[in-house]
């Protein structure tokens, strides 16, 4: 803590958050740290692990095993999110940590510990660190039982296991401890919701997220960042999370070595980990793939190729603004699927008071659920009303897309509807007996290379309100912008099976009459019922 109040290390401000949040915490006068307990539990780990304990992993220890709350006996923190950079030492610390939680120096018995990762590999990592360091003493071997699947420590009876697969294959069972690594690669809660079931039945039971950033956005690891950063700022209570961040405060740092520990507080205690670092900044001058990665995995800087990007991802965060009074305005309405047996977005524009405002719905049919495990939760999606699952029927109908264009018809003046002329003819008829005009417009690089300097340009500017809509920014995030030899523009998906980008085109789709929208300022309206 005076490593990072003083200055004396590079720390970034959820560091220092950190801290504060911290004094505070401790300044509970029903709390108390017990100092032996920790020290004892440092001592066990370092008497058997190759390496020695760095502050910022005793630190972290402390909050693991030694504050408690005096009229109960509960552990302060029982839920730990720890992100830094890779190569800062997540899976070596909580290998120690394993190992302690086993032993008779925790001291409480049946105390299983589950590793949960999305791959098989990646749930070994830290079992096989154990693994090797019992393997290495005499004494260990004797103290434990093992297999290639379980590590059991006799004197306790607790068992370390690693656990992958589909959610729903597996059983909760009685954990201890449940140890989720790599978060940023879950797409849903399914894994989560089904291990952390068994928890609440051994004492002082515990949750442990690591994690470096990754590509999957609006899922598991955004919420966990979000939440932290509302407890750090005092916004939310704490129940029992524990924030551990690690990352640079900005893109200008990266060019600055001497800040890395920041994102990565190993890296100089660690002269193969610096160098290997160094020798990936450099490569990634050249090569904005290896910019990305290198942002991303090491600065814990989520970022797209700036040369293919839609928007930066705190640009398309941005666009979650309060959805203004929109109720009699005029508005461009839009249509994008392709094909009614997958999913099709529908959505509204406004201009108001010189931004743009976009209200989108997407009907998802079911089958498109049987055979794709999409990026995103979306069951959350429908919970939040942002999406429908259509079941029961071969498509999604003209009457079902139609049906909703008539509701949002009574608050605000639909001036049109437009979808792609390559496939609206699907949805024509049933719009032109029903008496709303839906209009075929061109889409594709003419239109893109038009629309793109205004596009980027609402991005950049902050002037695109979404809403809290996580489906949109979902969407958003899975478009990037080709450029062929001439500087023509083309919006494309980039990847073309479990991201979806509906949402998005059928916003570009409303922005190509943009220019019909006439601007909204505060006070003005059209009257929904005469005009």
């Amino acid at each position: 803590m005076n490593l990072v109040e003083s200055g004396k290390v590079h720390s970034c401000e959820e560091q220092k958050l950190l801290m504060s949040f911290v004094r505070k915490v401790l300044d509970d006068d029903n709390i108390y740290i017990d100092s032996e307990r920790i020290y004892e539990s440092v001592r066990v780990v370092e008497d058997y692990f190759p390496f020695k304990l760095l502050d910022f992993q005793k630190f972290f220890f402390s909050f693991v095993d030694g504050v408690f709350y005096k009229d109960t006996g509960d552990l302060v923190f029982d839920e730990y999110f720890d992100y830094m950079g890779r190569g800062g030492g997540k899976n070596g610390l909580i290998s120690c940590i394993c190992f302690y939680l086993q032993s008779d120096k925790h001291g409480i018995k049946n105390y299983d510990i589950d590793i949960v990762a999305t791959s098989e590999d990646q749930a070994k990592t830290s079992f096989e660190e154990v693994d090797q360091v019992i393997d290495d003493s005499q004494k260990l071997k004797r103290l434990f039982d093992k297999t290639k699947e379980e590590i059991t420590y006799k004197k306790t009876n607790s068992t370390l296991r690693y656990r992958t697969s589909n959610a729903k294959t597996k059983d909760g069972g009685r954990p201890g401890a449940i140890i989720f690594d790599e978060v940023h690669q879950y797409e849903n809660y399914d894994n989560i919701n089904v291990f952390i079931g068994g928890l609440g039945k051994v004492d002082k039971p515990r949750i442990f997220y690591l994690t470096t950033d990754g590509e999957v956005r609006e899922s598991v690891l955004d919420d966990l960042k979000e939440r932290a950063k509302r407890i750090l700022l005092g916004e939310d209570p704490h129940n029992g999370f524990f924030p551990f961040i690690f990352k640079m405060d900005s893109l200008g740092e990266v060019d600055n070595p001497d800040l890395w520990e920041k994102a990565n507080p190993r890296i100089n205690h660690d002269r193969t980990l610096k160098r290997t670092v160094m020798k990936q900044y450099i490569a990634m001058q050249s090569n904005s793939e290896l910019k990305v990665a290198f942002l991303t995995k090491r600065m814990n800087l989520p970022t797209q190729d700036e040369a293919k990007a839609v928007a930066e991802w705190q640009e398309i965060k941005a666009t979650n603004q309060p959805v203004p009074d929109l109720v009699g305005l005029e508005c461009i309405g839009g249509v994008d699927f392709a094909d009614l047996k997958d999913w099709c977005s529908v959505g509204l524009l406004f201009k108001k008071n010189g931004k743009r405002i976009f209200k989108q719905h997407t009907f998802i049919h079911e089958k498109s659920l049987q055979f794709t495990k999409f990026n995103i939760d979306i069951q959350e999606a429908v919970n939040l009303g942002l999406a429908t699952i259509v079941k029961g029927i071969p498509v999604i109908s003209a009457d079902i897309v139609y049906n909703w264009f008539e509701e949002q018809a009574e608050w605000y003046v639909i001036k049109k509807v437009v979808a792609d002329r390559h496939r609206y003819s699907a949805l024509k008829e049933v719009f032109d007996a029903k008496g709303l005009e839906l209009q075929g417009i061109p889409n594709g690089y003419i239109t893109h290379t038009k629309l793109h300097p205004l596009i980027t340009q609402l991005f950049a500017n902050g002037d695109l309100i979404f809403g809290d809509d996580k489906l949109m920014r979902w969407f958003c995030n899975n478009v990037y912008v080709d450029t062929d030899k001439k500087g023509n523009k083309s919006y494309l998906k980039i990847e073309p099976i479990k991201r979806k980008t509906d949402g998005f085109f059928c916003f570009l789709h409303c922005m190509s009459a943009d220019e019909e929208l006439i601007e909204m300022g505060e006070g003005l309206f059209l009257d929904v019922y005469t005009y």
